[in-house]
């Protein structure tokens, strides 16, 4: 854990299966998917919750993690939802059902196996959408194969510093069989300049342990890296402490008194503030402060990008914290 602090901000690993002679929930009715919702209480029971029980922060956080669509507040299918520590199972979101689990970092294979062994015991109660050409069936093509989803959000200051370092870095990656792309929320145009998304791709391999032992290899060269041009951030860079202090200063400034509105500024703020402080600069906000910051702004109650109910609790927030001080 202490290996990727800072650098992978969350990951989560989802198989993806549908239940043989019903629609797919991208084209079910409400109704449809009561029926689909009434085979999972079967097996279940009491452990499925259904997404409207749920609070905002919660929901947000599961969107977050790439365990729901963005949309998941807005379908026309009831959608349902089982907890068990690190792993969640979705029902009627994008698919039927999709095992997932979080958090775990560089260890891939272990969430792999770990989702295999749920899927088959619930495979054991009901039919899963198969074909003997193209494996099992989903709603997105490029999932159709083994049904896996691979979600990786990461923090890459130190080796991504201009187009050229990006285009490296995103050969490097699509080569290893993961596709990369800045992370940018649905509805924006632009974010955090240091926030990556990476993904697999090609489902149809025969032998998926194999290609996400690889992919834990590969992601741990690229941590590795990253730690180490972090390290030497400094002197790659030929950073003058002065003129980051100053810059410092004018984030703080904006932020506190209200120059900032949108939420694509306040995340280029608010990480700029996240990789300074790893550099060992001094921040006002301590590191707690700030992650609180950047998840409460990005919940997705506050709706656009320029909300002024977001835009008040920054204010009011940062007021509180000066009254403190």
């Amino acid at each position: 854990m202490e290996f990727t602090k800072d650098i992978i901000l969350s990951s989560n690993l989802s198989l993806r299966r549908n239940i043989k002679g019903y629609d797919f929930p991208t084209t079910m009715t409400y109704d449809e998917s009561l029926v689909i919702m009434d085979i999972f209480k079967n097996i279940f029971d009491d452990r499925l919750v259904l997404l409207t029980d749920l609070d905002d922060s919660t929901i947000d956080r599961l969107i977050d993690e790439m365990v729901l669509s963005s949309d998941a507040r807005s379908k026309l299918s009831q959608i349902g939802l089982v907890f068990e520590g690190d792993t969640t199972l979705v029902i009627n979101d994008r698919d039927h059902l999709s095992i997932n689990i979080s958090g775990f970092n560089l260890d891939i294979s272990s969430a792999y196996k770990r989702a295999v062994e749920i899927e088959k015991v619930i495979d054991s109660h009901v039919d899963f959408a198969f074909s003997q050409k193209y494996g099992y069936l989903t709603s997105a093509g490029r999932n159709t194969g083994t049904g896996l989803e691979l979600w990786i959000k990461i923090f890459l200051f130190g080796l991504i510093d201009n187009p050229k370092t990006y285009q490296g870095f995103e050969q490097a990656m699509i080569y290893a069989g993961i596709y990369p792309r800045k992370f940018i929320p649905l509805g924006l145009k632009s974010y955090a300049d240091d926030i990556y998304l990476l993904k697999n791709y090609g489902n149809y391999r025969q032998d998926p342990l194999t290609y996400l032992k690889k992919i834990e290899k590969d992601l741990e060269v690229l941590v590795k890296n990253e730690r180490r041009f972090r390290r030497d951030f400094k002197i790659l860079n030929n950073i003058d402490d002065k003129e980051i202090e100053e810059g410092i200063e004018i984030i703080e400034k904006s932020l506190e008194t209200g120059l900032i509105k949108s939420l694509d500024k306040m995340m280029k703020a608010l990480y700029a503030l996240k990789k300074y402080k790893i550099l060992g600069y001094e921040i006002f906000l301590s590191e707690d402060k700030l992650d609180y910051l950047i998840e409460k702004l990005n919940s997705h109650i506050y709706g656009d990008n320029f909300s002024n109910e977001r835009f008040e609790f920054l204010m009011k927030y940062m007021g509180e914290i000066h009254g403190k001080q």
